[in-house]
């Protein structure tokens, strides 16, 4: 996505005075922090923020750049924090940065300070893509208790405002972010996460520049935020991206009012934010339906029932395209050298789905979203930039199918899960935009079925079939089309040490709106089986080890991205020279507001042995309350899941 281009100042000669004067100095690091072993508030750290800062102005020494002093000073305890001492400063286009200074600190034996400074030369710049340019640099000399002191200017002709994150993955005893900004800038301001601010202020600096050769001056705008005292943020499975948890403040311009009185709005109205969406940011790739109705065979076009046309629409771009693994960017997308080359990023993929769908004539609407690694879009202004995806809406008889062909593997109607982030606003082409919470068109759930035999020396035989559907059959059918069979056999294997496997079949693989079946013939090792006693955990497959959820207190809520069931039957047959003293326990467990629930039943019948399970996670979210409830739930499956079955060999 194109950042927002640099606004020319007509300023002739403005003057600032105090808003450099905030930027923080070096050598600031004392005795006392070297001989610190650790952090008070946290004794599990292995590193923590002394003191950071950063102090945005306009810096009339550059050209009335938007210069901003960053200051870092960082406590190491622990060589696994090592890597903080690795700075990588990235520039976009014409941004630069000046006066680089680091330096480590280390306690001598007699109790003084040394001091190792970073060299120029040890500071290197690398062109990482087209328009990105990244200066690294790691710092000297660093030992467990060393200090480090890092400082450096970024110079910046562009109006956007770099997010401040107070937080961090380690700790952090102060963390301040200073701003003066012209009075012709307007920001929308967000502050994220569960922190609150521990310093915050505002306030007009009358006269703070001044027009050269005139009488005129103006104002800025002053701000000044710190937090204290802020704990590690600490992520955990099942989860959206961080950002939209962890604290930290964000700039986004609204508008820009020039010296003679024109504004330029940049995100006032939700109005407004779609046209620009519908003229702006398609690259005006949306109307090449004459050029796609040219390139979808006949027999497409000619089918009468529109779900089927639709669908094979929908199968075509799917097959004929390679997703290049990039998201959506209006830069230079174009959908005709894309199509000739087979290959494209998520915009020029499903922008051909949309005309193509249109020259299909299928009522077809351009859908745009934020992935699950980026933070969810804010409702509450338009930030057009929160978005980085597109797929296609397509309302066929009374039915609404949210449709993405940049994965082979996925059937009509269902999305990636990485679309699954939120709300997606759906842009209308001849009314109001509207938003729209996106969902799984198909359920997804695992099926384990063995059906297996223990013979009378102790070894176990018979058949295994698993069964997929909704993602879970759609990630599989992905993994096994990147392997050779005989690859995906032997990693099956090496996953399962105690299993060989002596035949296997697969049914329905190209079929991606059925389930995908998989049949074993395997045997199953026991670790000793000369013993008069036999103990079988019978949860062959798929058994839960490991709890997901091991905070003490979690702060966001739990996100499965889909809800799931999973199911395991096992019938085990026990040769008649074997008595079954006992068997794992039968318990249903569920979690409350109908959230979830597990069952295990283990019963016999005869000489033969049927063990049930049932997972099912009923919801794809659990707010912040239900997370002990959660955890608890997964404590009491990983102890059910552990029982034995126990066998006496008479």
């Amino acid at each position: 996505m194109k950042k927002i281009s640099s606004l020319l100042f007509l300023l002739l000669s403005i003057t600032l005075f105090s808003q450099k004067n905030k930027a923080s100095k070096m050598g600031q690091t004392t005795l006392d922090e070297l001989q610190m072993i650790v952090y008070d508030k946290d004794s599990t750290a292995t590193a923590v923020v002394l003191y950071e800062h950063a102090n945005l102005y306009m810096d009339k020494y550059h050209n009335y750049e938007t210069r901003t002093d960053y200051y870092y000073r960082i406590k190491i305890f622990d060589k696994t924090s090592f890597d903080l001492a690795n700075s990588t400063i990235n520039l976009f286009k014409e941004q630069r940065v000046i006066d680089i200074k680091a330096t480590t600190y280390n306690l001598t034996e007699r109790g003084t300070i040394n001091q190792n400074h970073l060299l120029e030369k040890d500071i290197f710049t690398t062109k990482e893509e087209k328009d990105w340019t990244v200066k690294k640099f790691t710092l000297p000399n660093l030992k467990e208790g060393s200090v480090i002191e890092i400082k450096y200017s970024l110079l910046s002709p562009y109006s956007n405002i770099s997010n401040w994150y107070f937080q961090s993955d380690i700790p952090k005893i102060a963390s301040e972010y200073d701003a003066s900004i012209i009075g012709n800038y307007s920001y929308n301001l967000k502050l994220t996460g569960f922190l609150k601010l521990d310093k915050e202020k505002q306030s007009i600096d009358k006269n703070c520049i001044n027009i050269g050769g005139s009488s005129k001056s103006g104002d800025c705008l002053v701000y000044s935020f710190g937090m204290y005292a802020i704990p590690a943020f600490k992520e955990e499975d099942h989860m959206l991206s961080k950002q939209n948890y962890i604290s930290h403040i964000a700039f986004d311009l609204k508008s820009y009012t020039n010296t003679k009185g024109f504004k330029e709005k940049y995100s006032t109205t939700w109005k407004q934010a779609d046209k620009s969406l519908k003229e702006f940011f398609f690259n005006n790739q949306t109307s090449k339906k004459s050029f796609f109705k040219n390139k979808l065979p006949a027999y497409i076009l000619t089918n009468k029932n529109t779900l089927k046309r639709a669908k094979a629409v929908y199968t075509f771009i799917q097959q004929h395209y390679a997703w290049n693994e990039k998201n959506w960017s209006n830069e230079d997308v174009k959908v005709k050298p894309a199509f000739y080359n087979k290959s494209g990023n998520v915009g020029e993929i499903n922008l051909s789905l949309y005309n193509s769908l249109r020259a299909a004539k299928i009522d077809a609407s351009l859908t745009v979203l934020s992935t699950r690694d980026r933070r969810v879009p804010t409702k509450l202004f338009p930030v057009i930039f929160d978005y980085n995806y597109v797929v296609i809406k397509a309302h066929i008889d009374g039915k609404d199918y949210y449709l993405d062909a940049t994965n082979k593997f996925l059937p009509f109607g269902q999305l990636p899960i990485r679309t699954l982030n939120g709300e997606a606003r759906i842009i209308n082409p001849k009314s109001e935009s509207t938003w729209e919470v996106l969902k799984p068109q198909f359920k997804s759930s695992k099926n384990t079925t063995a059906t297996l035999k223990l013979s009378n020396d102790g070894r176990i035989k018979g058949s295994l079939v698993l069964s997929k559907h909704g993602y879970y059959a759609s990630t599989q059918r992905s993994l096994i089309s990147l392997k050779k069979e005989a690859v995906y056999l032997e990693d099956f294997e090496n996953e399962n040490p105690e299993i060989t496997i002596e035949k296997y079949e697969i049914i329905d693989k190209d079929k991606l709106d059925t389930p995908l079946k998989e049949n074993f013939t395997i045997n199953i090792a026991m670790d000793d089986n000369s013993n008069k006693i036999m103990r079988i955990n019978p949860i062959f497959f798929n058994r839960i080890t490991e709890n997901p959820f091991k905070l003490k207190e979690r702060k966001y809520p739990v996100d499965f991205a889909f809800s799931r069931k999973n199911y395991y039957y096992l019938n085990l047959e026990i040769p008649p020279n074997y008595k079954i003293v006992k068997l794992p326990e039968n318990r249903v467990i569920s979690l409350p507001n109908n959230g979830g629930r597990f069952i295990i039943r283990a019963e016999k019948k005869g000489n033969t042995i049927s063990v049930y399970l049932r997972l099912n996670i009923a919801k794809s979210h659990y707010s912040v309350a239900e997370y002990y409830a959660l955890k608890d739930f997964y404590t009491q499956i990983i102890n059910l899941e552990s029982g034995y079955i126990i066998l006496e060999k008479n």
